[in-house]
């Protein structure tokens, strides 16, 4: 039942009664002596709150809610013609309000916990994946499937489609990223060059490439007469840098990554690339959100799909049912679970826990490929992971600290 007041009202009631609905005039005051837990929400209109031991007084717009504990007057005045509600706020409102704190968490840990897991798997998962399937048509169909996807549910909610510029810009992103990066890496690990452990630990070596394109964008900027442009990197960044770097040149000098000067190359370039794209996309004009990722997965799916035959790959006629399944899990989880999981922690949390992964992953890879790819770690191959993700480390803490100069 809804009472109005038109001016002003007041009363004294033993506990916060179990719900009381009131439509307030503009102006109009209510006044309630109220003892017990209670929550006063304003589902229309907007109201001034006080309460008697509260030293802060409280606007409330239309959705806005003030929850109390102990007893005290409670005056409430209509800014504009308002509706609130007055209820009991006892065992079920905590219960209400722990579960919520308790989902938030939850969703969180289940986020973080996706990553570590599913996104330390992918290079096993790349690993059976390439048994039977080419690298690049690999690749491609698992990143136009994966992004389509992605792009129809996102459209499905009412996202607006990227521009022409916005395609076209993705179009370049995704071929660096994911038509090299990702395509370098497939090629490595296909040809038995790196085990999926060692190709996770070449990864983990992107953030250390990321720093070094900064320092010469920063020396461009420099020469260019543009000092305040770009920040050049701090002792600190320098060290993380040189630390990294060693640990993948015992990569090489141990013997855990085989092939060719020019396949060594070819693996340096993955995270180089990778490293290239994430520095360009910061420019240009892309789509917010899950969209860049869902647009950049479709263009650089449809690259790699198109530079497939190029490169001499042939159509696999009877792919393993491995290959497949391995597929369908990079396509589901790899892809469209990861960045929707990644996308929810930069939305929800600090950026260095979003971006732990880069340190878990590496010995998730290097677990999971022994336990179950029957691959071999040296001890190298664990120094060697140890020191870059040390170095990796190194250079978020120097980058996180404000700089001397």
């Amino acid at each position: 039942m809804t009472t109005t007041v038109p001016r002003f009202r007041a009363g004294v009631a033993p506990f916060a009664p179990r719900r009381v609905e009131l439509d307030l005039a503009k102006g109009a005051l209510w006044a309630q002596r109220l003892r017990g837990p209670f929550a006063l929400a304003c589902t229309s209109g907007s109201v001034w709150l006080t309460r008697e031991g509260d030293p802060d007084d409280v606007v409330l717009s239309a959705g806005g809610c003030y929850r109390g504990a102990d007893q005290g007057l409670v005056v409430v005045e209509a800014l504009a013609t308002a509706h609130i509600t007055v209820s009991r706020d006892g065992f079920s409102g905590k219960m209400r309000q722990l579960l919520a704190a308790l989902r938030q968490h939850w969703l969180v840990v289940v986020s973080l916990l996706s990553l570590y897991l599913i996104w330390g798997s992918t290079y096993l998962g790349m690993h059976i994946a390439l048994e039977t399937l080419p690298p690049f048509f690999m690749g491609g169909t698992r990143f136009l499937l994966a992004g389509g996807i992605l792009f129809a549910a996102l459209r499905l909610r009412g996202e607006a489609s990227p521009s022409r510029k916005q395609w076209a810009g993705a179009a370049l992103i995704g071929a660096l990223m994911l038509a090299c990066g990702n395509g370098f890496l497939a090629i490595g690990q296909r040809r038995g060059w790196v085990s999926s452990g060692v190709a996770a630990v070449v990864v983990t070596t992107m953030p250390l490439w990321m720093a070094v394109l900064a320092s010469a964008s920063a020396f461009r900027a420099r020469r260019a007469g543009r000092e305040g442009a770009t920040a050049a990197p701090t002792r600190g960044e320098w060290m993380g840098l040189l630390v990294g770097f060693t640990g993948a040149a015992l990569l090489h000098l141990g013997g855990a990554m085989g092939g060719s000067g020019g396949g060594m190359l070819l693996m340096m370039l993955s995270p180089f690339a990778w490293a290239l794209g994430s520095l360009l996309s910061r420019s240009m004009d892309l789509p917010r959100g899950l969209m860049a990722s869902a647009a950049q997965m479709v263009a650089g799916g449809a690259v790699m799909l198109s530079l497939s035959p190029i490169l001499g790959e042939a159509i696999p006629l009877e792919p393993s049912y491995r290959s497949l399944a391995a597929l369908a899990y990079l396509t589901v989880f790899g892809s469209i679970v990861g960045f929707s999981a990644y996308g929810y922690l930069i939305r929800n949390t600090r950026p260095a826990i979003a971006t732990s992964y880069a340190y878990v992953n590496p010995l998730v890879a290097i677990v999971l490929g022994i336990w179950l790819g029957g691959e071999e770690a040296s001890a190298t191959t664990w120094l060697a992971a140890l020191i870059v993700i040390s170095g990796v480390v190194i250079l978020s803490v120097a980058r996180a600290r404000p700089s001397s100069s």
